[in-house]
């Protein structure tokens, strides 16, 4: 009968903690146009679609209006005692004195003409130019994966992946749970952790472009504390083939080795492990004396 021998064996590297300041998300713009001599300043806007337009009237001594010259009206300006605007009253009838300001968000993409009524013959016209905006950029953790379970305590390297189709990636911020890690400017982008006991995390990683455009990606990862490994009672099933259980935690990896002499271990088999306990089976034990161990692997 060979000799079976459980040993456990554990290697976890070292990596060091780092945090700075997360930055704030982006917002929609606001653009300004002023109202005054007779023009519209300037006549052209061009803005992304959720974006808003302020026009302010000048410090002059004409009446104004912003009204909408498409069919139907883009938007309406407000009546004359100041409630919600109609169609009947987009004409020289309903004009403001400065101080005042216009407000308008524009929420779909187009090209909107507008006027000053009681200015259209001196050329008092402006058009607002909206595009769709930007796609945001792309984010993916490459490192580790969804789900992965690590022994405790757990040092990780997280990694990702970022891709800007209309810009360029200016920065990833790397998290878990809410805590930032680090902030990457440029490729690669990875952040560490360590020392990290043992329960349920997210992690996260959120891309920004130079537009101000951000993306998010979390996976959740688990680390745990080991259960011993103890191996059940090895046998030959077979003339020539041996076999034995151990037991696992279900998620982390594990080596089965072989040494005639407790000194040089050769590698029969790597699996991570999908059941408490796990079993493995040599086909070609042969006849000589040999040691067999079971070690936990280190963590990725």
């Amino acid at each position: 009968m060979k000799a079976f021998r459980n040993l456990l064996e554990l290697v976890l590297p070292g990596v060091a903690m780092m945090s700075l300041a997360q930055p704030a998300p982006a917002v929609a713009s606001v653009v300004n146009v002023a109202v005054i001599d007779d023009v519209f300043s300037p006549s052209s806007t061009s803005i992304y679609a959720g974006d808003t337009v302020i026009w302010t009237w000048g410090n002059d001594f004409d009446t104004h209006n912003v009204v909408s010259s498409s069919t139907p009206f883009a938007w309406l300006f407000p009546s004359p005692g100041g409630g919600p605007g109609t169609s009947l009253d987009q004409n020289n009838a309903n004009t403001r004195n400065s101080p005042f300001s216009f407000t308008n968000t524009f929420g779909s993409v187009g090209s909107f003409p507008y006027q000053c009524t009681l200015h259209a013959d001196e050329g008092m016209f402006g058009t607002v130019i909206v595009a769709a905006p930007p796609p945001p950029p792309i984010v993916a953790i490459t490192n580790p994966v969804a789900g992965q379970v690590f022994s405790s305590p757990a040092d990780l390297t997280i990694q990702a992946s970022a891709f800007d189709s209309s810009g360029s990636v200016t920065n990833v911020q790397f998290l878990i749970g809410s805590t930032v890690l680090t902030n990457c400017v440029m490729a690669p982008f990875l952040a560490v952790t360590n020392n990290l006991p043992a329960g349920a995390y997210t992690l996260s990683a959120i891309a920004t472009d130079n537009n101000g455009l951000t993306a998010t990606k979390s996976i959740s990862v688990s680390v745990v504390i080991p259960n011993p490994v103890v191996a059940g009672t090895p046998a030959f099933v077979a003339p020539g083939t041996f076999h034995f259980s151990y037991s696992t935690t279900v998620g982390l990896g594990y080596v089965v080795q072989i040494s005639t002499n407790f000194l040089n271990w050769t590698s029969l088999a790597t699996n991570t492990a999908t059941a408490n306990p796990e079993s493995f089976t040599n086909k070609n034990a042969g006849n000589n004396a040999a040691y067999y161990r079971v070690a936990l692997k280190p963590n990725p």
